[in-house]
């Protein structure tokens, strides 16, 4: 073997070797300033349009479906409940008029509406406060799981009524019970899904979003039994209540949501 044009092939295998990794380098850096720039880009376009939020959460990380079932109440269940009288409609839904209009004051709070749910309905400390309908005269409480509430679940919900008084009249109750949870899963962090809002155009210059929060939505809006899928909530001051599925990416606001039903 003439082993000066063996050492010639040897450099120049070397050669390209060096330049080949080279250029590999040169990519990965350009592709790692890319995502800075299009990631600054986001940042300045939100400020541009002058689109505000709050701190955003940093967990969870990872999270899971859930299932779930309607739960059907039992009469000895509610039995403990005085001052009310209550009726079962179909066995899934409690519905109590109170003897006597429980009075919040004229600027009540959360906490105003949370001692009566604690105190009056059945498993109240596993509601959170969720909406004031104040056209509806209601307060709308989401039943958790895990402490991450149901959104916007009509098989998961406290609806509180209150008359002209400022004071809770009667109330409507519903649950779900024997939930599971399947495959855990890596989630989209609360800015991945603030992104993904402003993509799809759901965002709109000026807007205001008051509170981030993750829970659960359901993907069939279905009675008997649901599927529920971690989900990002964004509530937009004066306007809808936007979400994003924290595992498949899908945003959709509450409008759209609705014709879903």
């Amino acid at each position: 073997m003439d082993w000066s044009r063996a050492k010639t092939i040897f450099i120049i295998t070397f050669l390209i070797l060096n330049i080949f990794l080279g250029v590999q380098l040169i990519m990965q850096k350009n592709q790692n300033k890319f995502d800075l720039i299009k990631e600054t880009s986001i940042e300045e376009r939100l400020k541009a349009d002058e689109i505000t939020f709050p701190e955003l959460p940093q967990e969870p990380t990872e999270g899971t479906y859930v299932e779930a079932e309607e739960k059907m109440f039992r009469e000895d269940e509610l039995a403990f409940l005085r001052g009310q009288d209550i009726d079962l409609s179909e066995g899934t839904t409690v519905l109590s008029t109170l003897k006597d209009p429980y009075p919040l004051k004229k600027d009540w709070q959360e906490k105003d509406a949370n001692e009566f749910v604690l105190n009056y309905v059945y498993k109240g400390g596993e509601y959170v406060f969720g909406e004031f309908r104040e056209d509806e005269n209601q307060i709308i409480y989401y039943q958790t799981y895990n402490n991450f509430p149901f959104f916007k679940n009509s098989s998961g919900q406290l609806v509180l009524t209150l008359n002209n008084n400022n004071e809770i009249v009667s109330y409507r109750q519903t649950m779900l019970d024997h939930v599971k949870e399947l495959k855990k899963q890596e989630l989209l962090t609360a800015y991945e899904a603030l992104v993904t809002l402003y993509n799809k155009r759901l965002l709109r210059s000026g807007n205001k979003i008051t509170k981030v929060e993750i829970g659960y939505y359901t993907l069939v809006p279905v009675r008997s039994s649901q599927l529920l899928a971690p989900t990002w909530r964004f509530s937009v001051e004066g306007g809808d209540d936007l979400f994003v599925n924290a595992v498949e990416g899908h945003a959709f606001s509450e409008t759209e949501s609705k014709k879903l039903e």
